[in-house]
């Protein structure tokens, strides 16, 4: 079966690790936006230099162990530039190229080095302003505390935007908010991680019930400064295939949805 880790930080893989996802029946992965250095200023050249390593370095190397690397780029709102304005500027430009399949991760973070929510929103709606033009999927990352609040709150932005939910993924999903998610017209993206307290069963737990399947996918949110598992998309598949979840509601989450919601030129 082949799968794909649909939100990861594939610039924090090591090269054993690339082969070893490899072997597990990953093909293809879509690698977000993340500059991890918290406790740093950063500036608009950081982030065009980051996007240069996960848009033309990143797929280079993993294509070495025949895993497909797509991108995706916009503010993560982790750590934004102090001249954040350039890179808003800048995005149209690096949506043209053929790596970037998506404006993500972006969303809201209170835990953030910029503590200022109206200044990350007013990013968000900026982004889903240029994600409309250029007819591109947006993921949103959610907070790990209160996160009913936050998939609310971003319904409301993506409703009050215009934004088509339809071309929206909230990630970091747990089960308690799947409905609400739903209810707002996105995907919804389950994050396996041990800090974000959702594991391989949890996910083939939901998957099992078989609700909503086509507005599911699963990933790793493997990161560079917290203890990630690049092999947990497969890890969930055993375990769906050990609940006897159906081979085809499996495929959907782990490689329909992603290629059908990212637009990605995978067959």
């Amino acid at each position: 079966m082949r799968m794909i880790d649909s939100h990861i930080h594939i610039d924090s893989r090591p090269l054993d690790e690339l082969v070893l996802m490899r072997m597990a029946g990953i093909t293809a992965v879509v690698s977000q936006v993340y500059y991890p250095h918290v406790n740093t200023t950063i500036d608009a050249k950081t982030m065009f230099d980051f996007y240069d390593r996960i848009i033309h370095w990143e797929p280079y190397r993993t294509k070495l162990e025949l895993i497909e690397t797509y991108a995706g780029v916009g503010l993560n709102m982790r750590n934004i530039p102090t001249d954040w304005e350039k890179v808003i500027e800048a995005l149209p430009n690096y949506l043209q190229e053929e790596r970037v399949v998506c404006i993500g991760e972006v969303g809201l973070e209170p835990a953030s080095t910029t503590g200022d929510l109206a200044l990350q929103e007013e990013i968000v709606r900026l982004e889903l302003e240029i994600a409309k033009t250029h007819d591109m999927p947006v993921v949103f990352h959610s907070p790990i505390p209160e996160k009913a609040k936050w998939v609310e709150k971003f319904g409301s932005i993506i409703q009050k935007s215009g934004m088509n939910p339809d071309k929206v993924v909230i990630d970091h999903a747990s089960p308690e908010v799947l409905d609400l998610i739903w209810d707002i017209g996105c995907y919804a993206g389950i994050s396996m991680q041990p800090w974000r307290n959702v594991n391989a069963v949890d996910t083939a737990k939901v998957v099992a019930r078989g609700k909503n399947l086509d507005r599911v996918m699963i990933n790793s949110d493997s990161s560079p400064n917290k203890n990630s598992d690049g092999l947990i998309v497969p890890r969930a598949v055993h375990e769906m295939r050990k609940m006897s979840v159906p081979e085809e509601d499996i495929q959907k989450v782990v490689w329909l949805n992603p290629v059908r919601f990212y637009r990605l030129p995978l067959r």
